[in-house]
């Protein structure tokens, strides 16, 4: 008799084990869920205030849009100016492709940042500048961007539709 109610409290200790192990992967789940969100929230909020902050200041659009056509016309301070706002934006780009390399956004999300990425580095000041300052960052950015640019050229309907720059 007692030995079959110790095989009875082995029995109930054992669903109880499965039932702790099952509740603990649901809230590794539910965890891991919220990490994302919360990561992927708060690069678009880093990459929102770039845009804000940029678009609402005419000199900085104006030494990024000449900067990123022709590097070698700005002056040093514009250049100054133009490395701290690339910096900026590729800085968010960077953060983007870390998060996808790293499972925390999907492909949907990245591929449209990707694409946002390498436009913005299509035009030949901004390749000239990235060419100067591209070891400053991870080797897996500098090998996406450098595989993207191997790809070929962007399609004309794609660099209309995200480019920043016009002549």
């Amino acid at each position: 008799m007692l030995e079959s109610l110790g095989n009875i409290g082995d029995f109930i200790g054992g669903i109880a084990v499965v039932i702790t192990l099952l509740y603990l992967a649901v809230q590794i789940r539910q965890n891991t869920r919220s990490t994302r969100t919360q990561s992927w929230q708060a690069a678009v909020a880093a990459a929102s205030d770039w845009s804000r902050e940029v678009g609402m200041n005419p000199e900085s659009c104006r030494i990024i849009s000449h900067g990123s056509l022709d590097w070698d016309s700005l002056s040093d301070i514009e250049r100054v100016q133009f490395n701290l706002i690339m910096n900026s934006f590729l800085r968010n780009c960077e953060n983007f492709h870390y998060q996808y390399i790293n499972g925390t956004i999907d492909e949907s999300i990245w591929s449209g940042w990707a694409q946002r990425t390498i436009a913005f580095l299509d035009p030949p000041g901004a390749r000239a500048w990235w060419v100067t300052t591209r070891f400053a960052y991870s080797p897996e950015f500098q090998q996406f961007l450098q595989e993207a640019r191997a790809a070929g050229p962007l399609p004309e309907t794609l660099v209309r539709q995200s480019s920043y720059f016009s002549e």
